[in-house]
């Protein structure tokens, strides 16, 4: 028994070595020859602590966007590490480098104009050297004591033989003259000390902080490289099979298919992101609720964006008094050139003064009627829809925009959308509302829904949609709906009733994507944009 039993565990063991070297043979068909190459370079340079893309580029060969690709993969293989390291990239400024000549700093200027016979300060500040500029001449005589190239005795400079030395900021200069860029890693420690006096100096040096990728083999990256090594080595020996990556006809015709290993591809393997263009998710979803209520049996209608305050208000039985009307509440138009809403014929206008004059009990104006305004609402062309096609039974909606002369807030803009729906038939009744409101709900994936009873001036009876917000933890409103008031569909005409919903689409549009401040959807971040999911499951 304790021999079978230790016949086992070595057949276990034998099992477990198979399928560990299955795994790695099958790691190493899959690797790109790009990442061969990576992984080549970086083992070589596994001594260092890590390497950069400058290096993989220079030996390989490859192009920025290769090693880039083949860095993707092998981090997805969790065969290299990779760390970001910033550094700072020093260059001159573009007006030292499109004169093309030598930068002389001012303490050499200082020594120049002494040995030119320009001993005393006042001589040297008239200078054409310094052209009036004393606090450059100061600044050049602090650093030129300061390097031990002069000394002053009153009001007149003597050199010192140091003086035809170059200084560590001379050095510094003419370096970055040659080489165009150096990087702060690079600076020695005199270097950096000449860096660190020359950055205070105004109009000489530009610094920029640059982020740069490094690279390193992980435990698994070293162990599948000395792998590859090693099956290279035995497949040359044997001279048995060759790699390749495609499969051809040629190796059909000529049998070279049996000796040749063929490289896997990862199927798996993250793909860059593409960045591509895709239209504003609060119009996508503008689509998606066209859809659903044309598939609940709706026709869109549309109207113009600049109304008479006659359909804006009046036909509305909003009397011309109403504070909606003032010029804090709505943006009132200063010409009326090239606008094409008309005002109804006289029977309308009659009619619709008759009513406001019994129920307001005041003298109804028709020039108040007459200014333009962008509209406050939607409803002004849903009523002209109605005035003009009189129907016995239809199903209408409109998402469009509105405006109000508001203060921008979490919850309000001066610019915004706005749906609303009609249905009419000669027994149309509040119960129909109510089903059509919940079934609009149900098809956008809200299920909570209640009603409650409130007022608005142009229905009656009127409701209140509310939903429950999951996130909020309570219940909010959303639509208003009711019955067009007798005083609204009489003097257009209209016999049955009609029932009416609609409200703010961004307020819709909030629970959908999950917005605190409606000001989100139009601040235009490219990040939010392309994170909203065209579809949500």
């Amino acid at each position: 028994m304790f021999l079978i039993g230790l016949s086992n565990n070595v057949n276990n063991d034998e099992s477990n070595i198979q399928s560990a070297n299955d795994q790695i043979n099958k790691s190493i068909l899959s690797l790109h020859p790009i990442e061969k190459k990576i992984l080549s370079i970086l083992d070589r340079h596994k001594e260092k602590e890590w390497i950069n893309d400058e290096i993989l580029i220079k030996e390989s060969g490859l192009s920025i966007d290769q090693i880039r690709r083949g860095i993707e993969w092998l981090k997805f293989k969790n065969f290299i590490k990779i760390e970001d390291s910033s550094d700072i990239k020093i260059t001159l400024k573009d007006a030292h480098v499109s004169k093309n000549n030598n930068i002389i700093l001012p303490e050499r200027k200082l020594v120049n104009c002494v040995k030119n016979g320009f001993n005393t300060i006042p001589n040297i500040i008239n200078s054409k050297s310094f052209n009036y500029n004393s606090k450059e001449v100061f600044s050049a005589i602090k650093v030129g004591k300061n390097n031990s190239w002069i000394s002053l005795e009153n009001d007149s400079i003597n050199l010192l033989p140091e003086c035809e030395s170059f200084s560590n900021e001379e050095k510094f200069i003419e370096k970055l003259n040659k080489n165009h860029v150096l990087l702060f890693s690079d600076l020695n420690n005199v270097e950096v000390v000449s860096f660190d006096l020359l950055k205070k100096r105004p109009n000489l040096l530009d610094t920029k902080k640059i982020i740069n990728k490094k690279y390193h083999l992980t435990d698994p990256g070293i162990r599948i490289f000395k792998n590859i090594v090693e099956s290279s080595y035995e497949e040359n020996k044997k001279n048995e099979f060759v790699n390749d990556r495609k499969f051809t006809i040629e190796h059909l015709i000529e049998n070279k298919w049996k000796n040749v290993k063929f490289e896997q591809i990862d199927v798996e393997a993250p793909l860059p992101l593409i960045n591509y263009g895709k239209k504003n998710p609060l119009i996508d979803f503008i689509d998606e609720v066209k859809e659903i209520l044309v598939g609940m049996g709706f026709s869109e209608i549309e109207g113009n964006l600049i109304q008479s305050s006659f359909w804006n208000f009046d036909a509305l039985f909003i009397p011309q008094d109403h504070s909606a009307r003032e010029m804090q509440d709505t943006f009132f138009l200063n010409s009326n050139s090239h606008i094409k809403t008309d005002l109804p014929d006289n029977n309308i206008i009659e009619n619709v003064s008759k009513i406001h004059e019994q129920n307001w009990h005041y003298k109804w104006k028709i020039v108040e009627s007459k200014p333009y305004v962008l509209r406050t609402h939607t409803t002004p062309v849903t009523i002209q829809y109605l005035a003009t096609e009189k129907p016995d039974e239809d199903k209408v909606f409109l998402i469009g925009r509105v405006f109000r002369n508001e203060k921008p807030s979490f919850k309000h803009l001066v610019e915004f959308h706005q749906i609303e729906g009609i249905f009419t038939n000669k027994n149309a009744n509040l119960r129909q509302l109510i089903g059509i409101q919940t079934e609009f709900y149900n098809r956008l994936g809200i299920k909570k829904i209640k009603f409650w009873p409130t007022f608005f001036p142009y229905t009656e009876p009127s409701l209140q949609s509310m939903i429950y917000n999951e996130k909020l933890d309570k219940w909010i409103e959303l639509f208003g709906m009711g019955l067009f008031r007798p005083e609204v569909t009489q003097p257009l005409g209209i016999k049955n009733p009609v029932l009416a919903w609609g409200g703010g689409f961004e307020r819709l549009a909030m629970l959908r994507f999950d917005l605190d401040d409606i000001r989100e959807i139009y601040n235009n971040n490219l990040t939010w944009i392309k994170g909203v999911p065209k579809c949500l499951l």
